[in-house]
């Protein structure tokens, strides 16, 4: 991952997708940002990966929902009730740092896939292999909420591939 964001190597699309992946991350006052937030950014989007994400149910507030599912049931596991959401309001408005699952998500997606199409399909795909990069993970909170939402990753993933 580029460690900033004004990168040449950045696609447009997934820089602007990236921008607003922080900003997730701010709005929920998180640390760092993950592949949660980048997630999120993804689904907010109205591109193939995000219309993909819609049609398996994961539009923006579905993504939030299996996310907040997630949070619930692992709280739960270690014995602890949940919080209503309004107690959780946000404090932290600093930006937040790299987190390693979007690091990661970054890693295993496959930029170099669509080098030899032309720039503009580049950047329309890119944002589908960032996604499929989050999709790939098999531990964390996101495999574990889309678990839980009863989201099929891999026809996700097949669905992607299929642009």
């Amino acid at each position: 991952m580029p460690d900033r964001l004004d990168d040449d190597a950045l696609d447009p699309t997934l820089k602007q997708v990236i921008i607003n992946a922080i900003d997730e991350a701010i709005d929920r006052g998180a640390s760092s940002v993950e592949a949660e937030h980048l997630l999120l950014a993804i689904s907010a989007g109205h591109d193939f990966a995000g219309r993909t994400l819609a049609e398996f149910g994961l539009d923006h507030d579905g993504v939030d929902a299996a996310l907040r599912g997630e949070r619930e049931r692992s709280l739960r596991a270690a014995g602890i009730e949940p919080v209503a959401e309004g107690r959780l309001a946000a404090t932290r408005k600093s930006r937040p740092t790299w987190g390693a699952t979007v690091r990661e998500a970054l890693r295993r997606a496959d930029f170099r896939a669509h080098r030899n199409r032309g720039r503009a399909e580049r950047e329309r795909l890119a944002v589908a292999d960032a996604l499929v990069g989050i999709l790939r993970a098999d531990l964390g909170t996101v495999p574990r909420a889309l678990a839980y939402a009863g989201v099929d990753r891999v026809a996700l993933i097949a669905a992607l591939g299929r642009a």
